[in-house]
């Protein structure tokens, strides 16, 4: 449950964080919680890209990351980057949230607040973005900010109020002076330390899926079996993109042995059967050369059934006037023989 908590959180903020399939991302997601409850008052997990390779809590008061072959010195980095970066978090976040209680006058239940903070860098070790984002008891945005290299992003949000002049200058000057070098050097720590891990490629199984249901089929396009998450696939109709508010699906979802799945489905009526339309579903992926398609035609596969049911219709009306003859002919040779054991016997009392 904890697992899946985490991989909802980074959806919710996947549309902002992900710069593009040619990078990495490594990112802190902190929670912190105000009232009784059997969690820790703070955490943190540490994900690069989409595998978690650190936990942080208030109890612990110690980072713990995974991964082999951690030789002493990289360990009392981690160590000293994860307490100036997790302690400063700690801090602002029970701040903030003080602060918020306050303004709207909480004094009793759990109130929580969530931060992700990170960072992505390029393939070619340029770093790419760094941001981070507040969320107040899941539902409203408190604060975020953005800078990805070459234009800065504040958003105060609607909860308090936002930073003057001076303030916004100091945190910007905090975000590229200490937070986004300590996140790149992590960056690239991580990603040699697992890059079995998050740098391979294992390619997608597409499938055109057709169900029949009511008033029509139901055409689903679906691919799965893939590593990295990111995919490009689309439902094409006599060679032209489906609109996607025609479609139902297109969410990237885990598939729980460390790959992802992704379906597309599209109702297509009776009437649209009889036009003979061309389905395609293609896909793109970083682990192909080329584009994977699958096809179906709905007027051809509807004439082919059409015709196969005919023919069995007529198969099954040939068994049944078989089965008519041989019952017939067998009901006429048992009559035939009981009138000529009848005749005989007569035949015999006369004699």
């Amino acid at each position: 449950m904890g697992k899946l908590s985490v991989f909802l959180f980074v959806l919710s903020f996947y549309p902002i964080v992900n710069a593009g399939s040619g990078s990495h991302s490594l990112w802190a997601l902190a929670t912190y919680i105000s009232g009784e409850t059997p969690f820790p008052e703070f955490t943190v997990v540490v994900m690069l890209d989409d595998v978690q390779v650190g936990y942080y809590d208030s109890n612990m008061k110690q980072s713990v990351y995974r991964g082999q072959h951690i030789n002493d010195k990289a360990e009392d980095e981690e160590v000293q980057d994860g307490a100036l970066v997790f302690g400063d978090m700690y801090q602002s976040m029970k701040n903030r949230l003080f602060k918020l209680k306050h303004h709207f006058n909480l004094t009793e239940g759990v109130q929580v607040q969530k931060r992700i903070a990170g960072c992505e860098m390029l393939d070619n070790g340029e770093p790419a973005l760094v941001m981070f984002k507040n969320v107040f008891n899941t539902v409203s945005v408190d604060y975020a900010i953005y800078y990805n290299m070459t234009h800065f992003t504040y958003d105060a949000g609607q909860l308090l109020q936002g930073w003057d002049g001076k303030r916004k200058e100091v945190e910007i000057n905090n975000l590229m002076e200490v937070y986004l070098p300590i996140c790149i050097k992590s960056l690239k720590r991580f990603l040699k330390r697992e890059k079995n891990i998050v740098m391979r490629k294992v390619p997608p199984r597409l499938r055109l899926i057709k169900k029949e249901v009511s008033g029509g089929f139901q055409v689903s396009c679906l691919a799965f079996g893939f590593y990295p998450r990111h995919i490009n696939m689309t439902l094409l109709r006599d060679g032209q993109p489906v609109a996607e508010q025609e479609l139902t699906g297109g969410e990237v979802l885990p598939s729980g042995d460390g790959t992802y799945q992704l379906r597309k489905s599209l109702e297509v009526s009776t009437e649209e059967l009889k036009k003979r339309h061309n389905y395609t579903c293609t896909a793109s992926h970083l682990s192909l050369d080329n584009k994977l398609d699958v096809s179906w035609e709905s007027g051809a596969e509807r004439v082919h059934l059409s015709t196969l049911s005919a023919l069995l219709v007529m198969l099954l009306g040939f068994i049944l006037f078989s089965i008519f003859i041989c019952v017939k002919r067998r009901w006429s040779n048992t009559v035939d023989a009981k009138v000529s054991v009848e005749m005989n016997l007569s035949s015999d009392s006369e004699t």
